[in-house]
C-alpha cells in the first residue's frame, strides 16, 4: 500500500446519508479516551468514523486515520505507521521528537500534547486483523501514558481485545456495536429517499427494513439494484433469510446487470485487499484499468479510494468476499495465476509482505518460501521482525518448510523470541528427529551446533535454569573450539543466570565477563549491554544500590543512542534502572524508566479467551518480568494506589501460572502478602499465603524442589504474617530468622539480608527486647547505608520507621557500641521514606506553596524535572529518563527559573528547598 493510502479515510459517497442519532451519540461521549465501534462488514464503521473525522476537522481538531492490515502486526511497523499519522495530525515541533524514535518517540508526543490545549483524535480502521499481542500490549500502553487531549477511535469486527475495564468504570470508553449502527425504521426510509433512484412508499421502505434489520450495506446493494429492476415490489418481497443471504441475492441482482468487461475486472481485482492501476495493467494486462475504475466510482458500486490522488483503491469488505469467493470457486486457475503474477509485481515493487501472501495464495509456496530466506537477514536486523517472520512461516505448508532446515532454525528463534516456548520445543524435537533419521545434510556440524544452543536458549527462558547450565556445559565442551563467539557467549550465558538464581553470585559474574568477551569479539552490541546489566542486577542484590542504578543509567542513556528508545534493549535495562532507582527512593525517575520500558496492566481483570495474558509479549527473561511487575506494584503502592498494586500483582501471578513459571508466581504471591499487611488487611495477607499453599502444592515435586533458591523471598513473607498475627509461636519465628539470616550472609544476598534483619528487630520489638532490637537494625542500617539502599528498609512498614526514628538514640546509649555509627543524614533520608519527618516540623508543604503566587505554581512536570536536576543530571541525561528532547528540558527549565525568580539550576534547586517543593 501507499505511505498516503495509509493514512487516507474512506471518500464518503456522493449521496451520502447522515444519521444524526448516531452522531449526537458520539459527540455525547467526547469525553471518552476510546470509541470502540464493533460490528460485522457492512454496518457502516468505517463511514462513520470518517464521517467523525470530517466533523472533528471541520472544529479544527488535529486528527488522523490509519488503514491496518496484517502486515501491521510488526510491532515496529505498527509503531511507525502510529506516530507519523500523529505527526501529520499535530505541529508537535521537531525537538519533541527529534531524537527519539518509536515508543519513544510516540511517549514524546503524548508528553508535548499535555502541555498543549488542542485536541487530537486518531482512527484505527480494520483493527480486526491485529492478532499480535505485542500490539495489543503497545495500545494499552498508549491509554496509559497519552493525555485526556488524545482520543482514539477503533473500527473492528471482532471484540477488541483491550484491557478497558478500568477505563469503563470511570466512563473513559464508548462502545457502539450492531444494534447502535442499525438504522430504525424511520432512518431506513430516509436512507432509501437519499440512495435509490425513485421514492419508495412506506410499506416497501418497511419490508426492506424488516429484511434487513437496518442493514446498512444490505439497503444500499438494495438501492443499486432497484435501480435496474422490472419489478420493483417483486424484487423486494422476493429476498429473504440471513443477512449473508440477503447479501447474496442482492449482490447477483446487481452484478448480473454489470457489463461483462467490468465484471471480469471486479473479479480479478477483489482478489487483493488493495489495488492499483499500476498492479491492473502491469500485473493483470488490464490495459483500460483507469477507464474501468472511473466507471465503477460513477455507479457507486462500493469502490473506496484510499489515497487523495485516487490511485490505491479497494472494494466495500462485503462485496470484495463475495467477489473473491466466486471468482475462485468459477475460475481457481486463472485465480491462482492472478496472485502469482500480483506477487512478481509486489516483489518488483518491493512490498514483500505482499509477494509474499499473494504468492502463497497463488499456491506458489516454494516460491514463497524462497522470498522468505531473501527477508530473514533485513527482518532480524530490524527490532521486530521475528513477529512478521513468525507470521510468514506459519502460513508455509510444513512439508516445504521442512527441507530448509535454516529456515526452521529461525522459526524456532522466533518462537523463542516470542514466548511461544512450545512452538519451539515441538519444532527442535522434530528437527532433532530429522537430522538423526533422514537423508544426510550438508553442514550438519553447523546445523547440530546451532540446534544444541537453541535448547538451551529455550531452557533458559523456560526458567528450566539447571538444565540449560548442564546443556551449555556440554555445548561448550563439544562446540567451544569451533563455534561463532556470539554463540559461545550465549553458553556462558546460560552458565550464568542458572547460577544467579541459585544464588552463586561469583560463578554468575564470573561467566557474565566471559560471555562479555565473546560478545565484544563479535561485535555484538547487543550482548554486551546484556551482561553489564546483568552484573548490575546481580550487584543490586548484593545491596550496592548506588553502583547498579550509575550503570544502568549510563547503559539506559547508550541503549537508546544507538538502538532506540523503543528497542528491546533499552526496554529491559529500564525496567532494572527503574528497580534500582526505586530502591534508592528515587519515585520519579523509577517512574518514568518504568513507564519508557513497557506498561503493566492494573486492571484486576482475568484475560478474556485469546486476549493473552499480562505478561508483555516476547519480553525477556524471568528475571525481567520479575522486576518489571514488583517495581509497577510497589510504586503504585507510594503512590497511594494500594488496589492498583494489588491487581498488578494478581495479573502477573495468573499470567505466570499460565505459562508455568512457578518461581516468579511464587515471588509475586509473598508480595501480595506483604501489601496486604501493609494495608492491615492480615485475613487478606493469610488468604494469600494459602494460595501459596495451593501453588506449591500443584506444582510438583520437581518445581517444589526449584522453589528451594526462592524460600528466604517466600520466608519473609510468612514471618511477616507471623509477626501481624501474634500467637504462641514467637520460638519457631527466632529460629527460622536465624536460619534464613544465616542463608542470606552465606548467599551474600544483602539486600534480601537487610529486610531479614529489620524483621529480626521487629521480632525482638515486639519481645520487649530493645538492646536486641537496636542491634538488628543497627546491623541492617549500616548495610543499607554502604549500598544505598532506602525502600527495602522504609517498605518495611511503621514498627521498623519506629525503630530508625529512635536509632539515633539506641546508638547514643547502647552498651554494644560499634565502632560505626549510622549518619543522621542517611537516618532523616530513610524517615522521609518511610513518610515522617526527620524532626517533628509545622507543614512546611503549605506554607511553601502559599509562597509562590497562584500563576506561579510550579506544573507536577516542572515539580519532576526540578527533582531530577537536583541529581546534578545534564539536559540530555534528563531527556533520556523522561523521554523527551533536551530542547523540551531546556524549556521546562526556562519555565522553572521564571517562576522561582532565579538564574539557573543551582538557584532553582536551592530556592525550591527553601519552600519545600523538594
Amino acid at each position: 500500500m501507499t505511505t498516503e493510502a495509509k493514512f487516507h479515510p474512506p471518500a464518503l459517497p456522493a449521496r451520502f446519508f447522515p444519521v444524526p442519532r448516531l452522531h449526537q451519540r458520539i459527540a455525547a461521549v467526547a469525553g471518552a479516551r476510546i470509541v470502540c465501534l464493533v460490528a460485522p462488514a457492512g454496518f457502516g464503521k468505517s463511514t462513520t468514523m470518517a464521517h467523525q473525522m470530517a466533523a472533528l476537522a471541520a472544529r479544527a481538531v488535529g486528527s488522523c486515520w490509519v488503514n491496518l492490515d496484517a502486515a501491521d502486526n510488526d510491532l515496529e511497523r505498527f509503531l511507525l505507521h502510529v506516530t507519523t499519522a500523529l505527526a501529520a495530525a499535530h505541529p508537535f515541533g521537531a525537538g519533541a521528537t527529534a531524537h527519539a524514535s518509536g515508543r519513544g518517540q510516540l511517549l514524546a508526543m503524548c508528553n508535548r500534547l499535555t502541555h498543549q490545549s488542542c485536541d487530537v483524535a486518531l482512527f484505527f480502521d480494520d483493527y480486526h486483523v491485529i492478532d499480535n499481542p505485542a500490539v495489543h500490549e503497545l495500545m494499552d500502553w498508549l491509554l496509559a501514558v497519552s493525555p485526556v487531549q488524545l482520543t482514539l477511535y477503533i473500527g473492528s469486527r471482532s471484540r477488541i481485545p483491550l484491557k478497558l475495564s478500568r477505563l469503563r468504570l470511570c466512563g473513559g470508553v464508548a462502545d457502539l456495536g450492531a444494534a447502535d449502527l442499525s438504522l430504525t425504521r424511520e432512518e431506513t426510509c430516509a436512507f432509501m429517499d437519499v440512495v435509490s433512484a425513485g421514492a419508495l412508499d412506506g410499506a416497501h421502505c418497511g419490508v426492506l427494513y424488516e429484511r434487513t434489520e437496518g442493514w446498512a450495506a444490505g439497503l444500499q446493494l438494495a438501492a443499486i439494484a432497484l435501480q435496474n429492476a422490472a419489478d420493483r415490489e417483486r424484487f423486494i418481497h422476493d429476498f429473504s433469510g440471513s443477512a449473508h443471504d440477503i447479501a447474496s441475492y442482492l449482490m447477483e441482482a446487481v452484478l448480473a446487470r454489470l457489463p461483462p468487461q467490468v465484471d471480469q475486472f471486479m473479479s480479478r481485482t477483489a482478489l487483493f485487499d488493495r489495488f492499483s492501476g499500476r498492479l491492473c495493467q502491469d500485473a493483470l494486462a488490464l490495459r483500460d484499468a483507469p477507464e474501468l475504475i472511473d466507471w465503477i466510482a460513477a455507479h457507486n458500486l462500493f469502490l473506496i479510494p484510499l489515497d487523495r490522488r485516487g490511485e490505491s483503491f479497494r472494494y466495500h469488505h462485503l462485496l470484495g468476499e463475495y467477489l473473491r469467493t466466486r471468482y475462485l470457486n468459477a475460475d481457481g486457475a486463472a485465480a491462482r495465476a492472478d496472485y502469482r503474477a500480483a506477487s512478481h509485481w509486489c516483489e518488483r515493487a518491493g512490498e514483500n509482505d505482499e509477494a509474499i501472501r499473494y504468492a502463497l495464495a497463488g499456491d506458489d509456496s516454494a516460491r514463497a518460501v524462497d522470498l522468505i530466506a531473501g527477508c530473514v537477514d533485513e527482518l532480524i536486523r530490524a527490532r521486530a521482525g521475528f513477529d512478521t517472520l513468525l507470521r510468514w512461516m506459519s502460513a508455509v505448508p510444513y512439508r516445504l518448510l521442512a527441507q530448509r532446515v535454516q529456515l526452521r532454525l529461525t522459526f524456532i528463534r522466533s518462537s523463542i523470541w516470542n514466548n511461544r516456548f512450545e512452538q519451539a520445543e515441538s519444532a527442535l524435537a522434530e528437527l532433532e528427529y530429522d537430522l538423526g533419521t533422514g537423508a544426510p545434510v550438508a553442514g550438519v556440524g553447523a546445523i547440530l551446533c546451532t540446534m544444541e544452543m537453541l535448547w538451551c536458549l529455550l531452557y533458559a527462558f523456560q526458567d528450566k535454569t539447571a538444565l540449560a547450565a548442564s546443556r551449555s556445559r556440554a555445548w561448550l565442551a563439544r562446540w567451544g573450539g569451533s563455534a561463532q563467539p556470539s554463540d559461545i557467549a550465549r553458553a556462558h550465558i546460560a552458565i550464568g543466570y542458572s547460577a544467579y538464581v541459585a544464588h552463586d553470585y561469583a560463578v554468575a559474574e564470573q561467566s557474565c565477563q566471559s560471555a562479555e568477551t565473546f560478545y565484544a569479539a563479535a561485535d555484538f552490541y547487543s550482548g554486551v549491554v546484556w551482561t553489564e546489566r546483568f552484573i548490575s542486577i546481580i550487584r543490586l542484590e548484593q545491596g550496592q544500590a548506588r553502583e547498579a542504578e550509575r550503570v544502568l543509567a549510563a547503559l539506559y542513556i547508550a541503549n537508546r543512542d544507538r538502538l532506540g528508545a523503543d528497542s528491546m534493549v533499552a526496554s529491559h535495562t529500564g525496567v532494572h534502572l527503574a528497580q534500582a532507582a526505586y530502591e534508592l527512593d528515587k519515585i520519579d525517575a523509577a517512574a518514568a524508566a518504568l513507564d519508557s520500558a513497557l506498561t503493566i496492566p492494573t486492571d484486576a481483570v482475568a484475560p478474556a479467551p485469546g486476549e493473552g495474558g499480562p505478561i508483555p509479549h516476547g519480553f525477556g527473561l524471568l528475571e525481567d518480568y520479575m522486576a518489571a511487575y514488583l517495581t509497577r506494584a510497589r510504586l503504585l503502592c507510594v503512590q497511594g494506589q494500594g488496589g492498583a498494586a494489588d491487581s498488578v500483582l494478581a495479573n502477573g501471578v495468573a499470567s505466570a501460572l499460565q505459562c508455568k513459571q512457578v518461581r516468579l508466581a511464587r515471588i509475586l504471591m509473598a508480595e501480595r502478602i506483604r501489601l496486604a499487611l501493609r494495608q492491615d488487611e492480615v485475613a487478606l495477607a493469610a488468604s494469600h499465603e494459602r494460595a501459596l499453599d495451593a501453588i506449591d502444592a500443584t506444582a510438583g515435586p520437581a518445581a517444589r524442589g526449584r522453589a528451594e533458591a526462592e524460600e528466604v523471598a517466600v520466608g519473609i513473607a510468612r514471618i511477616r504474617l507471623r509477626l501481624a498475627q501474634g500467637g504462641a509461636e514467637a520460638g519457631a519465628i527466632g529460629a527460622r530468622l536465624q536460619e534464613l539470616i544465616a542463608r542470606a550472609r552465606l548467599q551474600t544476598r544483602l539486600r534480601m539480608l537487610v529486610k531479614l534483619l529489620c524483621l529480626q528487630a521487629r521480632y525482638h520489638g515486639v519481645r520487649a527486647e530493645h538492646e536486641e532490637a537496636g542491634a538488628a537494625m543497627h546491623e541492617a542500617l549500616l548495610i543499607g547505608e554502604e549500598g544505598g539502599l532506602c525502600r527495602s528498609i522504609a517498605d518495611e512498614g511503621p514498627q521498623v520507621r519506629a525503630l530508625v526514628a529512635s536509632h539515633g538514640a539506641w546508638q547514643a546509649h547502647s552498651r554494644r557500641r560499634d565502632a560505626r555509627l549510622v549518619t543522621p543524614d542517611y537516618l532523616a533520608h530513610l524517615l522521609a521514606a518511610c513518610g515522617a519527618p526527620a524532626h517533628p516540623v509545622a507543614d512546611d508543604a503549605a506554607a511553601g506553596a502559599a509562597a509562590l503566587p497562584e500563576s506561579h505554581a510550579l506544573s507536577p512536570r516542572e515539580v519532576q524535572v526540578l527533582k531530577l536536576a537536583e541529581r546534578g543530571l545534564a539536559n540530555r541525561e534528563l531527556a533520556a529518563l523522561l523521554f523527551v528532547s533536551e530542547g523540551t528540558v531546556k524549556w521546562h527549565l526556562h519555565n522553572i527559573f521564571a517562576k522561582l525568580a532565579v538564574r539557573n539550576r543551582s538557584g532553582a534547586v536551592a530556592r525550591a528547598r527553601s519552600l519545600n517543593l523538594l
